[in-house]
């Protein structure tokens, strides 16, 4: 249990604000590797997202972190391909283990005076790892780091280990999480009591949420064969192992987008019957549940992007690196079918709904480009809608997504937001 350091305030009067809610910051971190897959630059992806930011978002201060001095050589080369102005970037270099600032980047909390604390809990890789592994150990002080930047002097921690993806406020008391990964995948040695008891704590609520599991698709890669297409296995190429942005989103205080798989989508993929099965249980929960006043949510429902899938090769960072990231010297996943090795099948980490809200826009996750399928393009359109409904006094922007997918992140996972402390 810790307190604030210094000054003397009272945290009960902290809260986390939905992302809904004025922003004075968005944080990125910038990719090492250029690419994961031939033919999809991230660098490239991440320049055009950081562009989008630059020359569309208000209000925004915009921090964009290179750990290493030729990571911060080649952030800048790209972005003045992308002519992006540098000077209305703030560019920090701390050490990081990973760039999904999302999960581990500094948790932001505020009062209604204009006082700052940060909520710093632990961190483990996503279930991966140990908290005190060289790289979990990077990415938990990157949070820390970037709120001295930012002039946040007061932090609170926690031993809890929790990350941001899997965490969606409504600024009002509740949170919105799962107990599959919460609990089971990330504090295995706590009850689902003692985590709410201290995640209640540590983000001031009142009410959580629970649901049970989060969409097949983001199950962790060693879990097995995702699904079969023309009798060719498919695999994971990366998940969060389990985060509730891949499918539910607070929208507004009272307001929940959530994912659905029509029957007809179920009935043609195995990925596609366990996903509308864990929605369909999603929704019962939330049509159920109140806020704290009592007061029910209302569901917008989001159409699932359309699979489409990556060919890898040897020499590809995602095939290289895809048995030693999980489960090096192992014959078998998870549900019993060979480790695969050489060229492999993969889905992307699509989602509609990893989307990220600004101040004045949405930036949205897209898939078509020219020469995919008509029915990509829409249900990019479809998906625009829904979030032009949630979001009518806000422009929303699409952004081709699928280089981060492929990494097994998306636009919402690689930028953490900083809410504005009001006076």
């Amino acid at each position: 249990m810790s307190t604030l350091n210094y000054k003397n305030l009272d945290y009960k009067d902290f809260r986390f604000p939905g992302e809904f809610e004025p922003q004075e910051a968005v944080i990125i971190g910038w990719p090492e590797m250029a690419e994961c897959v031939k033919g999809y630059s991230l660098h490239q992806a991440f320049a055009q997202l950081i562009k989008i930011i630059v020359e569309e978002a208000t209000g925004i201060t915009l921090y964009v972190n290179c750990p290493k001095e030729e990571m911060l050589i080649s952030c800048k080369a790209t972005l003045e391909k992308e002519s992006v102005d540098l000077k209305k970037i703030v560019f920090t270099s701390y050490p990081d283990g990973s760039n999904w600032t999302r999960d581990y980047g500094p948790d932001m909390m505020v009062d209604d005076q204009g006082n700052k604390v940060l909520a710093n809990p632990e961190f483990n890789m996503y279930g991966q790892s140990t908290i005190d592994s060289v790289t979990s150990q990077l990415c938990a002080r990157f949070g820390p780091h970037l709120a001295l930047e930012m002039g946040y002097r007061d932090f609170v921690n926690s031993s809890l280990i929790t990350e941001g993806g899997d965490k969606e406020f409504n600024g009002k008391g509740v949170l919105m999480a799962l107990r599959d990964t919460e609990v089971t995948k990330r504090n295995p040695e706590m009850t689902t009591k003692e985590v709410e008891t201290e995640m209640k704590r540590l983000f001031n609520l009142e009410r959580i949420i629970w649901l049970e599991k989060g969409v097949f698709d983001d199950e962790l890669t060693t879990s097995g064969v995702l699904d079969y297409v023309d009798g060719v296995p498919v695999y994971r190429s990366s998940s969060a192992n389990g985060h509730i942005d891949e499918f539910c989103r607070f929208v507004g205080h009272n307001t929940i987008i959530l994912a659905e798989v029509t029957e007809e989508e179920a009935s043609t993929l195995n990925s596609h019957r366990i996903t509308k099965e864990r929605l369909d249980e999603a929704y019962e929960v939330l049509s159920k549940a109140t806020d704290v006043n009592g007061e029910p949510f209302k569901i917008i429902r989001m159409p699932v992007p359309e699979p489409f899938y990556i060919h890898t090769k040897k020499g590809d960072w995602i095939n290289d690196t895809w048995t030693c990231r999980y489960g090096e010297g192992g014959d078998f996943l998870d549900d019993g079918t060979p480790m695969p090795h050489g060229d492999m099948v993969m889905q992307p980490a699509l989602s509609y709904c990893n989307f990220l809200i600004l101040n004045n826009i949405v930036i949205a996750q897209s898939y078509w480009e020219e020469g995919k399928p008509e029915s990509i393009k829409k249900l990019d359109a479809k998906a625009i809608d829904v979030l032009q409904e949630a979001f009518p006094d806000r422009k929303i922007i699409p952004f081709v997504s699928t280089a981060l997918n492929i990494r097994g992140g998306g636009v919402h996972c690689a930028t953490k937001n900083v809410p504005k402390a009001k006076k």
